[in-house]
């Protein structure tokens, strides 16, 4: 399915193809009038999912988009969010998640890397110290609820609530009190929550999604016709691995927070001040899949714990290129692919094979406290959610492998490749560090004979 979106003077108006599911009018009649014949290079087609076309005829005031992984769900909500930006007036819309942080790397950074590739996008009218965008006479407004401050005033026609697993109910209560909005005559204000259904016990599940006026959008990959045959098999392949997961990612129904692997991580607002701190990078390469790289810091006996990539499609070298960017430091990268880590060494990089075993760098990962600021939101949310796999014919204590679900985990084994590195080094943080020379290879000599 497609949107054709028809520009002139910087205005944009999308034009859905009759045959696609019918027409949508253009919001000014006398512009209408004047933009005269519409040549090929004013049209920008935009594909989008039947996930996009539930969400925009839903007459509920929440409307809960509960799915597996790469349904659309996030994805069709920011395009319904840019489509009534570019054909609605005096609007106010408010994108948020638990956290500014966050917020500003997954939803935020999708609507604008959107509005930019539609050709709306307008430098000018965004407001990078209040995090606001204008575009006419709409007013977006981007908060985390680690800012409720700004919003205590805050009136809205529509809100997106980004990963709404990660809100409180009263944060949903508090959200939808300022969905009060002006409106014309047959207009409504709605609320949007995105969210993988991760835990059945979850305020979402139990009381959200049974409350008056409110319409529940369920959807899986199945939904989303442009997923690649590799990722497909990529996470079908959960059904070989954990059921839970298969359940949650695959079927995109709810699930079981059970068989978690961390809980010793403390989320923080930022990293403190790293002032004679040791620190390492740790590597997971991807390709359909995200290469994800995460710093991690020795300072004291603590550890920090930064993401500074996460992104698909990248080569290697794309990841020599970012490294040319970031302060040297030693990098343990994924110890299957050797070729890759050679090839980084070579490039005048010191990049070693991470830790083989992965139950013991768990161990070792488990016996510290792991400090995360809130920017590095793809590692949190990998963290939250690492699972050891179920066997399906044990019950009581032994329902658990000690083999975690492959899937969602290319930050954590960075992580832990990092983690490794640094305490083989300089000596475990539990029982306070103890810096030497920073050598990887040692050479043993006979002491030279005594003279009687």
């Amino acid at each position: 399915m497609e949107v054709l979106l028809r520009e002139r003077a910087n205005q944009v108006f999308p034009i859905m193809d009759e045959t696609l599911g019918g027409e949508r009018r253009l919001t000014d009649e006398d512009e209408h009038q004047k933009l005269g014949v519409i040549t090929e290079a004013q049209v920008k087609r935009v594909y989008y999912t039947k996930i996009f076309e539930r969400n925009q005829a839903s007459k509920a005031k929440v409307i809960i988009n509960v799915g597996g992984a790469r349904s659309s769900k996030s994805h069709s909500i920011s395009q319904l969010f840019v489509s009534k930006m570019v054909t609605e007036e005096h609007k106010v819309f408010g994108i948020c998640r638990k956290t500014f942080p966050a917020l500003r790397m997954t939803a935020m950074k999708m609507f604008f890397d959107m509005s930019k590739d539609y050709g709306i996008y307008n430098e000018t009218r965004h407001n990078k110290t209040f995090n606001t965008y204008e575009h006419g006479t709409n007013l977006i407004q981007f908060f985390g609820l680690d800012e409720a401050e700004k919003i205590k005033s805050a009136e809205f026609n529509y809100i997106w609530m980004e990963e709404a697993n990660e809100f409180t109910y009263e944060d949903y209560t508090a959200l939808k009190l300022r969905l009060s909005g002006k409106t014309k005559e047959g207009e409504l204000n709605h609320m949007y929550l995105s969210l993988n259904p991760i835990d059945a016990h979850n305020w979402v599940a139990t009381k959200a999604s049974k409350e008056v006026d409110v319409d529940v959008i369920h959807s899986t990959y199945m939904d989303n016709p442009f997923l690649s045959k590799e990722y497909i098999s990529l996470l079908t392949d959960l059904i070989n691995q954990d059921e839970n997961s298969y359940r949650v990612y695959v079927l995109g129904e709810w699930g079981l927070l059970e068989g978690k692997i961390y809980s010793n991580y403390k989320v923080i607002p930022e990293l403190p001040i790293m002032s004679g701190a040791k620190w390492a990078y740790g590597l997971d390469f991807g390709l359909v899949a995200p290469s994800s790289i995460v710093k991690v810091y020795l300072l004291g006996d603590k550890f920090y714990l930064e993401e500074r990539l996460y992104k698909s499609g990248l080569t290697n070298s794309d990841i020599i290129e970012f490294f040319s960017h970031e302060d040297k430091a030693d990098i343990f990268a994924d110890p299957s692919a050797k070729m890759m880590v050679e090839e980084i060494r070579r490039a005048g990089f010191s990049a070693f094979e991470g830790h083989k075993d992965v139950k013991s760098g768990i161990d070792l990962c488990q016996r510290q406290t792991l400090f995360i600021p809130q920017v590095s939101a793809n590692l949190i949310r990998e963290i939250q959610n690492y699972r050891w796999k179920r066997d399906k014919n044990a019950s009581g204590s032994d329902v658990f492998l000690p083999e975690p679900v492959k899937y969602n985990d290319h930050a954590v084994d960075a992580m832990r490749y990092a983690v490794f590195g640094l305490t083989e080094r300089f000596g475990f943080a539990t029982a306070r560090a103890n810096p030497v020379s920073t050598l990887k290879s040692l050479h043993f000599h006979r002491p030279p004979r005594r003279h009687r």
